[in-house]
């Protein structure tokens, strides 16, 4: 057992956990929790390290961890040297340390009438986390990130995400790689284009009135830019939502769920 706060290991965790460009020159990430180490290895995530401060840790039936499996990996903390690691103190019990995985759109495994969420530079981290767990909860085929202003695996977009990004078929590219792959009839299944609908709010159609039942990509810029003007060749639908108060926009994880709600309840209302 790992007692010591000063212990190597301890220390790359931290500055694992505090430095992206520790993230982005090892290519590791940190988890934290039961749901979303349960969820990271459930979905593939290649572990380098599995840390349990006995203590705290108890098992979770609906997020089981197998530890056991995990033996040749495994590192018993101390209460203070896990609390030291911890972003919540005396919370779980428990931190992997994965390998982070990277995916081109151009790899995304689609089914015949798709819905893929696209999201052009939407930086602050809470708002990608809660967008994926609309993803994941309205069953998104896809999310792509669109010139992304930040690294994905940071830890508060794990911990906002509640560990839905292990779970969601998830991919990166520059704008302009974005738009060339939505374009291109090769990279649907059947070369079924989508239709490709875009959050304005210049737009003079609302977002219920527009169909969502078959292939489809919803675009979502940030709230203060919008989207980038190369999307306007690919985007046919630009819709908007009713704002009928002082106001003139919500938070892009309101909209993202807005939005990727009426394509299910279209898809699925019958």
């Amino acid at each position: 057992m790992i007692t010591s706060i000063s212990n190597p290991l301890i220390k790359k965790v931290i500055k694992l956990q505090q430095k992206s460009a520790e993230r982005k020159k090892t290519g590791l990430f940190v988890a934290e929790g039961r749901r979303e180490v349960s969820l990271a290895l459930k979905n593939g995530t290649k572990a380098a390290h599995l840390l349990i401060c006995s203590d705290i840790y108890n098992t979770d039936a609906d997020y089981p961890i197998d530890i056991q499996d995990h033996e040749n990996i495994l590192t018993r903390v101390s209460r203070a040297a896990y609390n030291r690691m911890a972003y919540r103190g005396d919370a779980e019990g428990v931190i992997l340390v994965g390998q982070q995985q990277s995916w081109r759109p151009e790899q995304l495994v689609l089914p015949a009438d798709p819905l893929v969420l696209v999201l052009e530079g939407i930086e602050k981290p809470g708002n990608i986390g809660a967008i994926m767990r609309t993803a994941d909860a309205a069953g998104v085929d896809a999310l792509v990130l669109a010139g992304a202003r930040t690294d994905i695996y940071n830890p508060n977009v794990i911990r906002s995400s509640l560990g839905c990004i292990f779970s969601l078929q998830l991919a990166s590219a520059t704008t302009e790689e974005s738009i060339a792959w939505v374009r291109d009839a090769a990279n649907w299944p059947e070369g079924k284009k989508p239709t490709v609908v875009a959050a304005s709010l210049q737009a003079n159609n609302w977002y219920f009135n527009t169909d969502m039942k078959g292939p489809a990509v919803l675009l979502f810029g940030t709230e203060d830019e919008g989207l980038s003007s190369g999307w306007n060749a690919v985007a046919d639908k630009p819709v908007k939502i009713p704002m009928l108060g002082d106001i003139d926009s919500l938070n892009v994880s309101v909209s993202v769920a807005i939005l990727t709600y009426e394509a299910v309840r279209q898809r699925h209302g019958s």
